[in-house]
């Protein structure tokens, strides 16, 4: 063999080696370019996993021999002398024949690729004395020995890949079906449609105040589902929606195709794809038929859907269970300290209890995280006070709900998000839930940290007086706790 022929035996393997993506694939061309290039009519790979001293390994490929490739799936004895850590032409037919169980091979050339892994080509008879054997395949041998390293690291990420597929699609499954019993559970008649105005889905509410079945509703057009007058009037509103992309809420008289009155509040929004698209409308029903004053009708069942809301989020995060009833609780004893009015401190209570209520919209992951929450993702759940204060705002209560919602995270130097308020820019109701929302979450454990002792706790507010709190709210919590024994609902802690 000339130095040219060489020269295209190595272009040829080296070529393969670099073709392959597999470990599977790779062997198997390998093993057949040197089969054809060699004239041997068998190739094995030998697998031991003891190293070169090893007396049984297993074969991850075969090529030419079926009854060899039978034993391909169970292990094989590996006699002493077989393997070696230098390539080498083997003429032992009787070792060949220990090795293989047969007696037609009495040529066998081990070209080993590492310590675990083996090349051995047979033959009836000797093959391949005219190839310098020593200077054609050690090059090739350690590039495919590299080659077989990065296939399974390429086959191990491919499988740590798709078992990260697989665990995000049981989240996606799992945060599908609790939105969906989130949904069925909601007392008011919710729907979502694309942006045509197709109705995409609902919860059982909503196909009661319908008078249709969900199977029925889903895929239709909304002058299929209500009368044409009221359908027309919907599609008008859809359109406006979409045009200004301001939230709507109206207060309809509906006749349903059963031709039944009620008499409904009707908020809708939109939702948006990844690419902040318009996907479609969403949108609620809430039936304030036959109450006694349709304002407090109104004014109660909306305090009713946004208290619903706020429970969801005990199921998005388990370890913040009874934070706002906590929460609600401490603020209104700390306004009822500072001499605020029965009801100044009912609006405080409510607002207490929705405070956090923006944070629906923070992926459930994330507020679960049992580790302290990166830059990006402190930034994320920071928008939470923004879109507190975008769902409660247009809501007719007779106390700032939105404001303070808004507020309960600004600091009394100006340094508090989300917009920088200072000192009394501040809500004195905002302020109060900023103190009892510190407190409640110091008093608490969290998936990240462990809780404080109480005095620790009043230390923190204490330290931070005059420049995140207002002095007059920690002095109030600290006589609560210090002189009058105050303790949270339910939780019994003692510095």
């Amino acid at each position: 063999m000339n130095k040219d022929q060489l020269l295209a035996v190595l272009y040829d393997l080296s070529l393969t080696i670099g073709r392959e993506v597999t470990v599977d694939a790779l062997l198997t061309k390998v093993v057949q370019r040197l089969l054809f290039h060699t004239g041997c009519p068998v190739g094995l790979v030998i697998h031991h996993p003891d190293g070169l001293d090893a007396n049984s390994g297993c074969l991850l490929k075969v090529i030419g021999d079926h009854q060899l490739q039978q034993q391909a799936s169970i292990g094989i004895a590996l006699p002493a002398g077989l393997l070696g850590r230098s390539i080498q032409a083997e003429t032992d037919a009787r070792l060949l024949q220990r090795f293989t169980g047969q007696d037609r091979y009495h040529y066998g050339l081990r070209l080993p690729l590492d310590q675990v892994h083996t090349i051995m080509l047979l033959a009836p008879e000797t093959m391949l004395q005219h190839m310098p054997l020593e200077h054609v395949f050690p090059p090739i041998l350690a590039n495919l020995s590299r080659a077989i390293k990065l296939c399974k690291d390429s086959e191990q990420l491919a499988i740590n890949l798709q078992a990260e597929r697989n665990q995000v699609m049981v989240q996606l499954d799992r945060a599908q079906r609790f939105n969906q019993a989130l949904l069925n559970a909601m007392p008011i008649a919710v729907f979502y449609k694309d942006a045509s105005g197709r109705y995409l889905g609902c919860n059982p509410a909503f196909s009661r105040t319908v008078g249709m079945q969900q199977e029925h509703i889903i895929g239709k057009m909304p002058q299929e589902v209500w009368p044409t007058e009221l359908a027309s009037m919907f599609t008008q509103n859809d359109a406006e929606l979409i045009a200004s992309r301001q939230p709507q809420m109206f207060e309809y008289v509906i006749r349903t195709q059963q031709g039944q009155l009620m008499d409904v509040v009707y908020a809708k929004d939109l939702f948006y794809d990844e690419d902040n698209n318009i996907a479609g409308i969403i949108g609620a029903f809430i039936d304030i038929s036959g109450r006694k004053k349709a304002e407090e009708s109104l004014r109660q069942s909306l305090i009713q859907a946004i208290s619903a809301l706020s429970s969801a989020m005990v199921h998005r995060d388990l370890s913040t269970a009874g934070h706002e009833v906590r929460v609600s609780d401490l603020a209104v004893a700390i306004g009822r300290q500072l001499g605020l009015d029965e009801h100044r401190l009912e609006g405080l209570g409510l607002a207490a209890m929705v405070h956090d209520i923006g944070q629906i919209q923070i992926p459930s992951e994330i507020l679960t995280r049992p580790r302290r929450l990166n830059h990006e993702e402190f930034e994320l759940v920071k928008l939470h006070a923004e879109a507190s204060h975008e769902i409660l705002k247009d809501i007719a209560f007779p106390w700032p709900i939105a404001d303070i919602s808004w507020q309960h995270h600004e600091n009394m130097d100006g340094s508090g998000y989300p917009r920088g308020l200072r000192g009394e820019e501040i809500l004195l109701e905002a302020r109060i839930i900023h103190v009892a929302d510190s407190m409640e979450a110091m008093l608490s454990h969290r998936p990240f940290r462990r809780q404080l002792g109480q005095a620790q706790a009043l230390a923190q507010l204490e330290q931070y007086k005059g420049s995140v709190y207002d002095p007059a709210v920690v002095d109030a919590c600290l006589t609560l706790f210090a002189d009058h024994g105050y303790q949270l609902p339910d939780h019994k802690r003692k510095a």
